[in-house]
């Protein structure tokens, strides 16, 4: 089950970059950094606290102060994937409570990142 959920995690951002190489538009450098850190952290935090779910994980991620640079990176990342293709909308990406649509971008009232990989309703 633990490698099941590291993998969907994975496959996560794997969809993403495929998505955005089919579109035929520019990776943003950032979103390379994130989906490699991400794929680190959540892998250790699998391991460490006995598999809670993918959601969980990243949103754990991108909550922790000492990875406000990251965070705003993840935010800057998720803005592309939401606005650049029909394929990744917020349909994919599941928002915590304390998200709202600014701008077409779900941010939380605190301005941290709060967004949470979601599903993809079995379309891969």
């Amino acid at each position: 089950m633990m490698m099941m959920r590291v993998a969907f995690a994975m496959t996560c951002m794997l969809f993403a970059i495929t998505t955005a190489d089919k579109g035929g538009r520019p990776w943003p450098r950032e979103c390379l950094e994130v989906a490699n850190v991400m794929v680190e952290e959540c892998k250790l935090f699998f391991v460490e606290q006995e598999s809670p779910p993918t959601a969980e994980c990243c949103g754990w991620f991108s909550s922790r102060r000492e990875k406000a640079k990251d965070r705003r990176r993840i935010c800057r990342c998720m803005e592309f994937l939401t606005t650049a293709f029909e394929a990744i909308k917020p349909s994919v990406l599941a928002l915590s409570d304390q998200c709202h649509f600014g701008g077409g971008f779900p941010i939380s009232k605190n301005h941290a990142c709060a967004c949470k990989l979601h599903s993809f309703d079995r379309t891969l």
